[in-house]
């Protein structure tokens, strides 16, 4: 008699997504990307930085959504933009501007305030946002100071996002126990919009090490692996960074598939379908 485990019943069942991040679609000149031209599965996960502030990126949801069957989106740090290097600091405010916005676009889900669950796969994200610590030998005041110029804001405000990445951190790891402990779930899918991993920064040498790289992500998001006790993350999928990157780690999958920026951006960008099982 063949092993229940072993037959193909009783094998986890796979999960497709489509995969982008970056889309910067106010950066293209009026460029319209053809998501339809490059759809390969019913669901679609967007990594933030669709576009400048929460109007254009609501505008560009719903292009989306009229595409794919299911849209999974997290934020990033463009959503917050009011204008060039410039941040509206009522981040509860931009927040309830998407959620209010997504509400009324049925397919698409703010993972910010809820995850996906389907056929044993948990997609699970936040923004991430940054501490300033991801790179070693920056000092935190230092790499601070250096934002709030970049950013034209007081050094309180520059900040905040530290705070802002241990708040999505300890909602992120909430989760992980939480599906580590459900047995019906098999895999799960961590999205941020920053990078989680000092190991992922710079690796094509696009961006060395800076100031700007202590702003590419959350030192703290490493040890969300720590809560993984069954093994069930099996995938981190980021952007930020502009780089195209697909990296193991302790057993997890990262992977950045961003469009970028305009004449720096891939003119031949396509979303990265993946298989979840």
């Amino acid at each position: 008699m063949p092993d229940p485990i072993s037959t193909p019943a009783s094998r986890p069942k796979e999960l497709s997504a489509d995969f982008m991040s970056d889309l910067h679609v106010d950066k293209w000149h009026g460029e319209a990307y053809d998501y339809a031209a490059h759809k390969k599965s019913d669901i679609a996960i967007v990594a933030g930085d669709v576009a400048d502030g929460s109007a254009a990126t609501l505008a560009e949801l719903k292009r989306i959504a009229a595409v794919y069957k299911t849209v999974l989106f997290v934020d990033g740090n463009h959503e917050f933009r009011k204008a060039e290097m410039a941040y509206n600091f009522d981040f509860d405010a931009v927040e309830e501007e998407l959620r209010e916005g997504i509400a009324g676009i049925p397919n698409v889900t703010y993972l910010r305030d809820k995850p996906f669950v389907k056929d044993g796969v948990a997609i699970i994200g936040r923004n991430g946002h940054w501490d300033y610590k991801i790179v070693p030998g920056i000092a935190e005041k230092d790499a601070v100071n250096d934002a709030a110029k970049q950013f034209k804001s007081t050094f309180n405000e520059a900040a905040s996002f530290s705070k802002l990445a241990r708040r999505d951190y300890y909602a992120l790891r909430k989760q992980v126990i939480a599906f580590n402990k459900d047995p019906s779930i098999h895999t799960i899918v961590v999205v941020t919009h920053t990078v989680p991993r000092k190991e992922l920064l710079g690796t094509s040498g696009m961006f060395p090490p800076s100031f700007w790289l202590s702003r590419g992500g959350a030192s703290i998001m490493r040890h969300l692996q720590q809560y993984d006790t069954h093994n069930k993350m099996k995938f981190w999928l980021f952007g930020h960074s502009h780089e195209q990157i697909k990296q193991t780690i302790d057993g997890v999958l990262y992977r950045e598939n961003p469009r970028g920026v305009g004449k720096k951006g891939n003119k031949d960008y396509k979303p990265e379908t993946m298989a979840f099982r």
